[in-house]
């Protein structure tokens, strides 16, 4: 049997992945090794039964010693991970886990049987399944052993991030195993880091912005790093003081005060601008207009894209270098600007948006729906922002990318497709330029999982999908990749969001700029033809356009995977897609009574509770199988008759059904019903269950 009892190679510069915790006292060593689902069975007893805390104390060294041992195969003693303190308390430290990990790592990558393998990674993805709904039922239930053993609030949120960053350190971990061996997709363990309120609160007292805190928090390990770390406040904490989880609002401008800030605060220096007949007679000819300045004699001289190699300026108007042709930028800026560009391009010929992009209606039209191409036929595209700028290159690597990661421009709707559609991509810090390439991790960082920097990285990698992979994406990014990449993302202009991503999807933004705001995401979504069947269940307004009731009025701030199989058509009338159903006889939801939908086939039933208007529905659209004790989302729809389609492959009728609302679902064992004591009246209706072939309208 393979031992991890004490380690002594102090060659790893280890970073903590959880912060030291209080250790409640659950007694690991001294009993054999044996299956996660065994844990904790050897370990009960008549007075762990009864005595809440200890209860509590067998749940977190289950979820620590008892998945440690299970997934890594090998006997991990108390001492390796507990320290006792001075006062005599025990905590569990993370001072030897990354080693742990890489131990582990290693062994997978010398295994040389793949059947082996296969089977240990399935292990691995059952083990850590289970303990990823012991550890949310311990979140959820008030019957949760945690509760019960009435923790200060502060010790729970800890013991729940601790357990939390051990579980999202082995799902990083289990993508060592080869190529060859078929792995499911991973387990998101960020809602322990979502319901660190206090943690939270101690980072926004620290000065961190809300906002931030909501990114930071999409993993729990990088929620971890981010708390240790000073945080960059564009125009310091008054600027940030309106921020909220939803928005950080020192990034939206108020185009009434917009000023350019000069280089430094004594600068008295004039602006200067392009020729605007030279920007406006390439502009209304189709052609993109290029800019290098000419010293000798103080003067911008214009050319096109095709005869220029050029560096095209990715950056946040809310760092002051916003503006239009006609108004120009300062002289200082634009000699930073020439001298940056310089650096890749010996004439230094540049795009930037402040000065190739017209105030004049028709003219701005022209260049927003030339911008993919401007991005995408640039010599290198060159990230300013101030946030990064803040950062030294010889910083340690996981403290420049979370410097990026925590960047205005990582924030802005724009900067996606200049990012992903960039040939070259590079970022100004503090005193030298480094490339994407550079700024990721290492070859070795992925070979053997970097939980750390893998977990900070994990946005900016998504940066690089289509340099990466551009030979076989000839479709472009689909709508899935899109509203993954956008969830952080905001915009002051609503209405410039189709523009912004239609170049990624294959849709060519001409097509959209001259139709009315509010027309744009039905003609963008009828472009793309085909979209991922669970984009029903985005929250957030809908469109109300008749057959799009179910499209999302925006793809940006959505937390939900809704997968990357194109298999929904979007038609000018309807949805058409196949869901897993629950249909029922037609009846009136509301907020005075909880709907109990029977399946008595399934021995479950779904629970249908709303606080919103009345409606009526007579069917649940779900994105997967009903499951006993489970969470999750539903459409509830009316179904109004039927359609035989012709055209399809699979001819036949399809049900047309009226979206109504979205919802969560709760589903609970028959066996078990308890209803315990409501306000409210329960409905109980009779249900089946199965597959419907639908078009939502």
């Amino acid at each position: 049997m393979t031992s991890a009892g004490t380690f002594t190679d102090q060659s790893t510069r280890d970073r903590n992945l959880f912060k030291d915790t209080i250790w409640l006292g659950g007694v690991h060593d001294g009993y054999p090794q044996v299956s996660f689902a065994e844990y904790r069975k050897i370990r009960i007893t008549g007075e762990v039964k009864s005595n809440s805390r200890k209860s509590a104390a067998l749940t977190q060294s289950h979820l620590t010693f008892g998945l440690l041992e299970s997934v890594m195969r090998i006997r991990v003693q108390e001492s390796v991970l507990l320290r006792k303190q001075n006062d005599g308390r025990v905590i569990i430290a993370s001072d030897n886990l990354h080693q742990l990990l890489r131990v582990w790592q290693y062994r997978i990558l010398e295994e040389g049987d793949t059947d082996y393998c296969q089977q240990w990674a399935a292990d691995v993805q059952s083990i850590l399944t289970q303990a990823e709904r012991i550890l949310s039922f311990e979140l959820h239930f008030e019957n949760g052993s945690f509760f019960l053993a009435r923790l200060p609030q502060y010790d729970f949120e800890m013991i729940l991030l601790q357990l939390a960053s051990i579980g999202e350190a082995l799902t990083e971990g289990r993508l060592t195993f080869p190529s060859s061996v078929q792995l499911r997709p991973g387990i998101s363990w960020a809602f322990a880091a979502g319901a660190a309120s206090l943690y939270q609160k101690q980072m926004e007292e620290a000065g961190w912005c809300p906002f931030l805190i909501r990114i930071a928090s999409e993993r729990v390990c990088t929620l971890t790093y981010a708390s240790t770390q000073r945080p960059f406040l564009r125009g310091g904490v008054k600027l940030h003081s309106h921020c909220t989880w939803e928005e950080c609002a020192a990034n939206n401008i108020n185009s009434e005060n917009y000023t350019n800030p000069h280089i430094t605060s004594t600068c008295v220096c004039t602006y200067s601008q392009p020729p605007f007949p030279d920007v406006a007679g390439l502009l209304s000819r189709g052609h993109i207009p290029v800019l290098r300045w000419d010293k000798a004699h103080h003067k911008f001289l214009v050319g096109t894209s095709s005869d220029n190699p050029y560096v095209a300026i990715s950056h946040v108007w809310a760092d002051g270098l916003g503006s239009t042709t006609e108004k120009g930028l300062p002289m200082c800026q634009i000699d930073a600007l020439v001298f940056a560009t310089q650096r890749f391009i010996s004439t230094g010929a540049f795009w930037i948006d402040s000065l190739c992009v017209p105030e004049v209606r028709d003219l701005r039209k022209r260049a927003i729906g030339l911008m993919s191409k401007t991005y995408g036929d640039a010599q290198v595209v060159l990230v300013l922002d101030s946030g990064i700028r803040s950062c030294s290159i010889s910083a340690p690597r996981e403290e420049r990318l979370l410097r990026v990661l925590s960047s205005g421009w990582m924030q802005r709707l724009w900067t996606l497709q200049e990012a992903l559609l960039a040939n070259k991509l590079v970022f100004m810090f503090h005193d030298g330029i480094l490339s994407i390439d550079d700024l990721l991790p290492t070859r070795p960082d992925y070979e053997v999982k970097d939980t750390l920097l893998l977990s900070l990285a994990a946005e900016v990698f998504r940066l690089t999908k289509y340099r990466r992979y551009s030979s076989v994406m000839h479709d472009g990014f689909t709508i899935a990749d899109v509203v993954t990449c956008l969830r952080h993302r905001m915009t002051s202009k609503a209405e410039d969001e189709t523009l912004a991503i239609s170049g990624l999807l294959n849709v060519n933004p001409s097509g959209l700029v001259n139709l009315a705001p509010q027309q744009r995401m039905k003609s963008l979504l009828l472009g793309v033809g085909k979209v991922p069947r669970k984009i029903i269940f985005l929250n957030g307004e809908k469109l109300s356009d008749f057959g799009f009731s179910w499209a999302p009025s925006t793809l940006m701030g959505h937390n939900m995977d809704i997968g990357f199989e194109a298999d929904a058509n979007v038609s000018p009338t309807g949805l058409h897609a196949d869901y897993v159903a629950i249909y029922f006889r037609t009846t009136m939801v509301s907020t005075q009574r909880t709907i109990r939908l029977l399946l008595p086939e399934e021995e479950v039933y779904v629970e249908v509770d709303h606080d919103g208007n009345p409606f009526e529905c007579n069917a649940l659209l779900l994105p997967s199988q009903v499951a006993s004790y489970d969470f999750g989302l539903g459409v509830a729809v009316l179904v109004t008759g039927a359609d035989t389609i012709k055209s399809e492959e699979r001819a036949g009728d399809r049900l047309v059904c009226k979206y109504q609302m979205r919802f969560l679902l709760a589903t609970k064992s028959l066996r078990s019903d308890k209803e315990g004591p409501t306000n409210k009246d329960f409905l109980r209706v009779q249900a089946k269950s199965g597959m419907m072939r639908v078009k939502l309208v």
